[in-house]
């Protein structure tokens, strides 16, 4: 932001780190479909100034589990979707021979809460703030939109904010091809953050291991695909 407190766009992107791209399963046939995703890669590679960056799909398919169809079918159904989803980008890519296809990487949901020891910590930290703060009940339940009220939906959207909270902190260990030092973690999606994650993060309510806009600079950052501009939460109003 700029000191009028204006969303500005990102000038550029640092060396050896990673841009986060999380995917809805309900979006990736149409807004989020590979094209578009590959359009998203062509765009950011226009603000890089020294090639050194990964990418990763995080594909958000723990959702889907809340749904009332029996577990095998949503199974079925969303890994067919992870599958042909991925394996079009990978063509894409390799059809264009503008980018290092072992530099992008297909992570499901899962792979963040099984490779965070604090993630059930966390987790049981917002269970507490929705229980106790109506004002954060209210943000929760306004991600949901028209999706009914459940203990299912509601248990996602705070493993959603654990998950990206874990994410920029660098508490995850993604997989390496022209990242080497990990420098950064930006989360690129097409759409605003999540007010119910802002609010906690005024908050202080998740623990933070990066304080540091040198050594991390998009600790708090997420940037809007859509209109192209970035949110910093530390200059956000209250």
């Amino acid at each position: 932001m700029d000191k009028k407190g204006v969303l500005r766009d990102l000038r550029k992107l640092p060396s050896d780190g990673y841009v986060v791209f999380p995917l809805s399963m309900s979006r990736i046939s149409n807004a989020q479909n590979p094209e578009e995703c590959y359009k998203w890669l062509e765009f950011l590679e226009k603000k890089i100034e020294v090639l050194g960056l990964d990418a990763i799909f995080l594909y958000t398919n723990g959702l889907y589990y809340n749904d009332e169809d029996p577990a095998l079918e949503v199974r079925k159904k969303t890994n067919g979707q992870m599958i042909s989803h991925s394996n079009a980008v990978r063509k894409l890519v390799i059809k264009n021979r503008k980018y290092m296809p072992q530099a992008i990487h297909f992570v499901p949901w899962d792979y963040i809460i099984l490779n965070s020891p604090n993630f059930q910590t966390y987790y049981e930290l917002l269970r507490k703030l929705d229980r106790e703060d109506k004002e954060f009940h209210k943000l929760v339940l306004e991600v949901l939109k028209d999706r009914k009220e459940s203990e299912a939906n509601v248990a996602f959207i705070l493993e959603e904010i654990v998950v990206t909270h874990l994410i920029r902190q660098r508490e995850i260990e993604f997989p390496k091809a022209l990242v080497k030092k990990d420098n950064f973690r930006l989360i690129a999606y097409p759409g605003p953050p999540l007010k119910a994650d802002i609010y906690q993060w005024k908050k202080k309510v998740l623990p933070r291991t990066e304080k540091d806009l040198k050594e991390n600079p998009f600790y708090a950052s997420h940037y809007d695909l859509d209109k192209k501009v970035i949110y910093n939460f530390d200059e956000l109003g209250e």
